[in-house]
């Protein structure tokens, strides 16, 4: 029998214990549900989450050190990951409903930007066909979170929603099938990216092994990871020199969620000829224009759900609660009404993003391709006003080729957000949250992430940890 080397020995301890972890989690989801749930497990399910999180930060310094680490030990554990989840209760999430109602809508072949839950609810204007869905799936339509806006998904997205709903209309089975589908097209492209830049392949276990992807896709059945083989099947073309297909494909990903459209500028660095970019830019805005057409065909108003998340909406975010405090600040002394605060906060958080675009596109030349997507893509995560652990997939596909302690510190930290659940139910502990704990989840990563900078100024080169592997 042949003996299992040191750094495989690791990798098992390593990925059972994770599996033991995610294993309890799916053990206590039933009790977690967001209906009714357990308020003294969610402390449990946070521990949990962030020693499962531990673990796998052991597993990915150890690969680092030592490549020998066996690739399909790395492919099996991570399997066996998302299975645990397959028939656990999501925990303390509902936004499923919503891609359910839709993809009903739009298999009827109907537009889902037409009318809001509220108002089918209610029979508030709407087709016959409206009026039977209503009939058939009312439980569904009963528990669309935030039920007076319209849907803030995209097209794309409203694609996949159908074809779920066609496989199983209102099936958890069904939906987690299309999301492992995504996943696993993910890794394979993500392995291929990993070859064409010459890197290890074991290095897609930062992706694979993430506990918090695991659980927030697999548990929670968030939609995120539908972009990602668009966004790295776009860098994969450009990199292998497609002249506009990959232009193509991102419009996809933007499709499925507006954040890849924050990477075109960088695709856009490299090309040296002029007609080149023109041509680029023509085809990507054409074919974002066609594919949001379904959604701009009704007014974008205050009961579309894209207006209503860029004008209001706040969450978990304590660095524009920063801002918009002092907003207020000033705008009282000043004696103008503090309710502007929220659009001159907006507004700055938008100046900033796109200073530090430009900055990392165009003026940073050392950092390679998915240096400058990571930094792009993790700025706006930092910066946006409605913050949620889910959106950390955005980032890990990249952090695979780029690493960085600071955005991988966030596998442990974001957990904290479900104290918000915890701490509710009782006034005198009301303000906790977001006053504490949003500055926990937060404050290390900002720290760590200015000692990688720091460091990188002061050698002018990239941390060893954070080398960058898209310079070519």
């Amino acid at each position: 029998m042949q003996k299992i080397n040191k750094p495989n020995r690791l990798l098992l301890l390593c990925g059972t214990a994770v599996f033991l972890l995610l294993g309890a989690i799916a053990k206590i989801s039933p009790e977690l549900s967001s209906g009714a749930f357990e308020r003294d497990l969610i402390p449990v399910f946070i521990s949990l989450l962030v020693g499962a999180s531990a673990v796998y930060f052991v597993a990915v310094g150890s690969f680092r050190k030592n490549r020998a680490c066996s690739l399909l030990l790395i492919i099996l554990f991570g399997l066996g990951f998302r299975f645990l989840f397959f028939f656990s209760t999501p925990i303390l999430e509902d936004d499923y409903h919503r891609y359910f109602w839709d993809g009903a809508v739009v298999a009827s072949g109907m537009n889902p930007y037409g009318h809001s839950p509220e108002a089918v609810a209610e029979c508030r204007g709407g087709s016959e066909k409206l009026k039977e869905l209503k009939h058939l799936y009312g439980d569904t339509l009963e528990k669309v979170n935030h039920p007076h806006v319209k849907t803030i998904y995209p097209p794309v997205a409203q694609f996949f929603f159908a074809v779920s709903y066609k496989i199983s209309p209102m099936s958890l089975t069904a939906w987690r099938v299309m999301l492992i589908v995504f996943d696993v097209v993910t890794l394979v492209l993500l392995l291929a990216s990993l070859q064409k830049l010459g890197l290890s392949l074991q290095n897609s276990l930062i992706y694979w092994w993430n506990p918090l992807l695991v659980q927030q896709i697999f548990n929670s059945l968030h939609m995120d990871i539908l972009a990602l083989p668009f966004v790295l099947g776009a860098i994969l073309l450009f990199l292998h020199g497609s002249k506009g297909l990959w232009a193509l494909v991102l419009s996809f990903a933007v499709g499925v969620k507006l954040w890849p459209a924050l990477l075109f500028g960088v695709f856009l660095r490299p090309l040296r000829e002029k007609r080149q970019t023109l041509l680029q830019i023509l085809v990507f805005a054409a074919a974002v224009l066609i594919i949001f057409l379904p959604m701009v065909v009704f007014k974008l108003d205050s009961t579309s759900g894209i207006v209503a998340y860029g004008k209001s909406w706040q969450n978990n975010s304590p660095f524009f609660a920063a801002i918009l405090s002092g907003w207020e600040f000033i705008l009282e002394a000043f004696d103008i009404h503090p309710g502007h605060a929220q659009t001159h906060s907006r507004v700055g958080l938008i100046a900033i993003f796109v200073v530090w675009k430009f900055y990392v596109a165009f003026v940073c030349r050392s950092l390679g391709f998915h240096r400058k997507a990571l930094l792009i893509i993790g700025g706006a995560f930092l910066l946006i006003p409605a913050q949620f652990p889910w959106y950390y997939a955005w980032l890990l596909p990249f952090l695979c080729i780029a690493p960085s302690p600071g955005f991988l510190a966030l596998t442990a930290l974001l957990p904290l957000y479900y104290l918000q659940y915890y701490f509710p139910p009782h006034p005198e502990e009301s303000g906790i949250f977001g006053d504490m704990v949003v500055w926990i989840e937060f404050a290390p990563v900002w720290a760590l992430l200015a000692w990688e900078w720091l460091r990188f100024r002061a050698s002018k080169k990239i941390p060893a940890i954070g080398k960058d592997y898209g310079s070519r």
